[in-house]
């Protein structure tokens, strides 16, 4: 890991950076590099090693199992707890060759049979012993303690192998969330010349992050200027330490995946079991198949703000002309020591060396100079000091503030960097205005800056609504259509009590459907606001009044009127001239017919209602039928109640008869209706 430097590192916006590391190398050797097992996927779906030499090459790149410790010592036999581990272990290997020095120095070879141990007396003490038995080349048996034992040689390769593999795997094993990988390199066969070895990879880390300082003096706010320094902030959340390394940030979004690289990944497949039988027959094969008193906003009173800014630059350069040897231009008296305008800007950008390219899609910043962060710390590092065009207006929406405007600074990118979004401290005149978040810049891109409530402009907004008086009538399928217009006022009562010119953008919100009939001067617009930029001169108030209308109507059905109903809404119309005299007469004859149709429809109600009480009257008198005897008082009243029976039977006859005739006037009439008011059209 030492051998490899960290040469380049590229940050993303979007989670990852590119790491670019140089080593140098003689003859064969091996270059490692430690992820966490999280990064292992990044790493390897993007790692590149060049070895820049003649003949030398990279012969491999081998790397840790993605397998715990416990999977991986499956594959040997071997397993070595932390107490008794010699014991264990030699009984472990019993009937493997070894090779013991004892003491006195005598050297015995022999085969490994077994452990035993054996209990002594000690001045009345039980003190137990181990003794290793061990077959000797002559097939002699001899018992060895273990204190005797100076050093064991086994002589079998393989276990000796596996003990290697166990300890190492063990030791790894500690760090559980670390994974080597080896950079296996090549000499070519030239093992005297030096090498350099290059590798890059991408890995997760933190994003960069920008914060900007505004400065801007009073002589720079009437240029419309202001110093724009910019800071990223980096993280070397990796465990080697970044020593003068070349830093680039992009901005952009480019795509970006976790792709499952590392972990080895089984497919499942079909189990297919040996036949049973030992014999072979023959079988057929199937073929696949969003206040005082105040004076009216005049727009031709209004002077342009920037007149007014001129002016005040015009009488700023009358006065007398600085000492001997004073600095000309703007002065930062405390925090910036004492330093004009333009020495500022020019220290500034000495010490923010950044060299820029726009990527298309992205856009980066190289450092110029050296970074260096060491591991798991943080840095502030500059990257840009730039002019840019700023102007200081007030903002106003009543949405946001109900009675104060915010004091913003309308920015424009007139450099030739994209800026990224970040929070931004506003100084001005050596002092702090506020804060603030830029959003992500475009070059050209213009956007205002709340930083602070502008509380010496009091604003206070009222607003009514009426409804004008019908200006229009249209008819189709059976409504009628009145419009009227709605008119909406709003007034905005300023007061600035401030001894300063201010220039107001009022965000007026955007009315669904509603265009502007009164307006003092013309507005921008946004996405959803009209903004009117308002000139408020030195301890004054105004009234900003703006009307709006849009086209409201309301719908009758004309089935559900009277003819009294139509026939007056026909003598409005005739009176304010809506309608002509065929209209008119279309309509009369429409409000007859409905007429026709309610009497018809009244008549055919009053049958049916006659008929239900009549078969609730037919009921009683069967009823009544049922329970007469045969006396003669109940023989008469039978004889009545079958004679009201048989002329209420008639009468029943009679009313079925004149329901059905009136239903197919109604059903005439329906249709009659129907199609006048079909060819009804104004």
């Amino acid at each position: 890991m030492s051998k490899l430097k960290v040469k380049k590192v590229i940050i993303f916006k979007h989670g990852v950076s590119y790491y670019i590391l140089e080593g140098n190398v003689k003859g064969s050797d091996i270059l490692e590099l430690e992820f966490k097992i999280d990064e292992m996927d990044d790493v390897l779906k993007s790692l590149f090693v060049l070895d820049t030499s003649e003949k030398g090459y990279i012969s491999s790149i081998s790397y840790d199992a993605a397998l715990d410790t416990s999977q991986l010592l499956k594959s040997i036999m071997l397993d070595i707890p932390d107490m008794d581990s010699f014991s264990s272990f030699l009984t472990q290997i019993k009937g493997a060759n070894v090779t013991m020095t004892i003491k006195g120095g005598k050297v015995i070879t022999g085969t490994i049979m077994g452990i035993e141990q054996i209990e002594k007396l000690s001045k009345d003490e039980k003190i137990a012993e181990k003794q290793l038995i061990l077959l000797e080349d002559d097939n002699g048996i001899s018992k060895i303690n273990f204190d005797e034992i100076k050093s064991l040689d086994i002589l079998n390769e393989d276990l000796k192998k596996d003990l290697k593999f166990f300890l190492d795997t063990v030791v790894s094993g500690k760090k559980k969330d670390a994974k080597k990988i080896m950079i296996n390199c090549e000499s070519g066969g030239n093992d005297t010349v030096e090498r350099d070895i290059y590798v890059s990879y991408i890995r997760e880390s933190p994003i960069w992050k920008t914060s900007y300082r505004l400065i801007m003096s009073k002589e720079q706010a009437l240029k419309e200027q202001s110093l724009l320094s910019g800071w990223g902030l980096i993280e070397n959340t990796t465990n080697q330490d970044w020593e003068k390394i070349e830093l680039s940030l992009v901005a952009g979004m480019p795509v970006s995946f976790k792709y499952e690289f590392y972990r080895p990944i089984f497919m499942d497949r079909p189990v297919v079991r040996p036949p049973k039988t030992l014999s072979a027959r023959p079988t057929e094969i199937e073929e696949g198949l969003e206040m005082e008193k105040f004076a009216d906003f005049a727009m031709a009173e209004a002077e342009p703000v920037g007149a007014v800014m001129k002016e005040k630059a015009k009488r700023m350069a009358s006065r007398a002309p600085p000492a001997p040897g004073a600095a000309t231009g703007g002065r930062y008296q405390a925090i910036m020591g004492g330093m004009a305008d333009d020495a500022l800007m020019d220290k500034v950008k000495t010490q923010t060396q950044t060299q820029t390219k726009d990527l298309g899609e992205l856009f980066e910043y190289n450092i110029s100079n050296p970074v260096t962060i060491k591991r798991k710390q943080s840095a502030l590092v500059p990257i840009l000091a730039e002019s840019i065009k700023a102007k200081r207006v007030l903002q106003y929406n009543k949405n946001e503030n109900d009675k104060n405007p915010n004091a913003c600074l309308e920015i424009t990118n007139n450099t030739q960097l994209t800026l990224e979004r970040g929070p931004v401290t506003i100084i001005y005149d050596d002092n702090l205005a506020g804060e603030a978040i830029i959003p992500f810049l475009n070059k050209g891109d213009t956007r205002l800056l709340n930083y602070a409530v502008e509380q010496a402009v009091i604003i206070n907004h009222e607003a009514k609504s009426e409804n004008l008086s019908v200006h229009k009538v249209t008819f189709g399928s059976g409504y009628s259509y009145e419009y009227y217009y709605t008119n909406l006022e709003t007034i905005y009562k300023i007061k600035n009590k401030t001894t300063e010119e201010k220039e107001l953008y009022l965000d007026h919100p955007k009315n669904y459907n509603y265009k502007f009939i009164e307006k003092p001067l013309e507005p921008e617009e946004t996405a959803n606001f009209w903004r009117f930029k308002i000139k408020l001169k030195p301890n004054d108030a105004i009234n900003f009044k703006l009307k709006e209308q849009k086209e409201n109507y309301s719908s009758n059905y004309l089935w559900n009127w009277s003819k009294d109903d139509i026939l007056k809404r026909v003598g409005f119309y005739i009176k304010h001239k809506f309608i002509d005299q065929t209209i008119e007469t279309k309509l009369k004859e429409i409000a007859e017919l409905i007429q026709n149709l309610q009497d018809t429809t009244t008549s055919r109600n009053k049958l049916n209602e006659e008929r239900n009480l009549m078969t609730n009257e037919q009921a009683r008198l069967r009823e009544n039928i049922s329970v007469l005897g045969d006396d003669n008082q109940s023989v008469t009243l039978k004889e009545r109640y079958i004679k009201k029976l048989s002329d209420q039977e008639n009468r029943f006859e009679e009313i079925s008869i004149n329901v059905k005739k009136l239903e197919k006037e109604i059903d005439a009439l329906n249709k009659k209706i129907q199609d006048k008011m079909d060819h009804l059209k104004v």
